[in-house]
């Protein structure tokens, strides 16, 4: 009997030993993880980008608006001149003429037009939006939520 009660009290010490080490053994200095206040200025940061990004596009649109206006009524004035002089051509030499006369016009807007949208240059490019740190799961949780493991 007696060597059965020296084996509960060494088994018993060993117990209490282990589980003083082993909460020992925890990791001293936990690794940074993103904080919610670096989050926070992230985000702040990406409204104002997005703002000037916005003010970009909708210059840049007012810019194209007025490239296609002054397109638009050089074409228009270049058909209303071939119009009106197409009704006072007599010969097929002169209809000739003024439809050349209307290409060229044409031809000349479409290139000016092509270089007032490369003067522009490439669109602006959309800010990136700040990923949302991860929520941590309390200690001991598993990754199913409300779930029990079995």
């Amino acid at each position: 009997m007696r060597k059965k009660s020296s084996y509960l009290a060494v088994a018993i010490t060993a117990a209490l030993f282990s589980s003083n080490t082993y909460s020992a053994s925890a990791d001293a200095t936990p690794s940074p993880a993103p904080t919610f206040d670096s989050f926070k200025a992230a985000q702040e940061q990406y409204k104002k980008d997005r703002e000037a990004f916005v003010a970009a596009l909708r210059d840049r649109d007012m810019k194209m608006r007025s490239i296609n206006t002054t397109f638009k009524s050089s074409v228009d004035k270049a058909t209303t001149d071939a119009r009106a002089a197409m009704a006072l051509a007599t010969s097929p030499d002169q209809k000739n003429s003024i439809n050349s006369t209307r290409r060229a016009a044409v031809a000349a807007a479409i290139v000016a037009r092509e270089s007032a949208i490369a003067a522009l240059g490439p669109l602006p490019t959309p800010p990136v939006e700040p990923i949302k740190p991860p929520k941590v799961a309390p200690f001991g949780m598993s990754e199913q939520k409300g779930k029990q493991k079995r």
